[in-house]
């Protein structure tokens, strides 16, 4: 609840202050996500949202979502991994076109094993 009412402070989202939230970012609403921050800054800020933790399937699954239709690839174990927390937005099609090597580099990354 703290967080949500942070977050409703703010009408646009560029990367320093999704940064600065760090786990605060959880309170973001899925309005905020898909009206206020551009994919482009949710990639730059992936550093910082992938160690937020106690997002809902809706948040996760929209910041997946605008990630992916702004250009965001998974060719790798490494960019799967980097999505951290976020990964759970991943939608069970997408997980299963992956190839297999994706996965297999990807769970031998410690960050993504966590």
């Amino acid at each position: 609840q703290v967080a949500s009412t942070l977050v409703r402070k703010f009408e646009r989202f560029p990367p320093a202050i999704l940064r600065a939230l760090g786990q605060a970012a959880v309170g973001l609403s899925v309005s905020q996500i898909e009206n206020s921050i551009s994919g482009k800054d949710l990639e730059a800020s992936l550093p910082a949202l992938r160690e937020v933790h106690g997002w809902n399937a809706e948040q996760s699954s929209s910041i997946i979502n605008k990630l992916l239709s702004s250009g965001y690839q998974i060719p790798d174990g490494q960019s799967l991994a980097k999505l951290g927390s976020l990964v759970a937005g991943l939608n069970s099609s997408l997980l299963q076109s992956l190839p297999p090597k994706v996965i297999l580099e990807a769970i031998k990354l410690p960050e993504f094993a966590q």
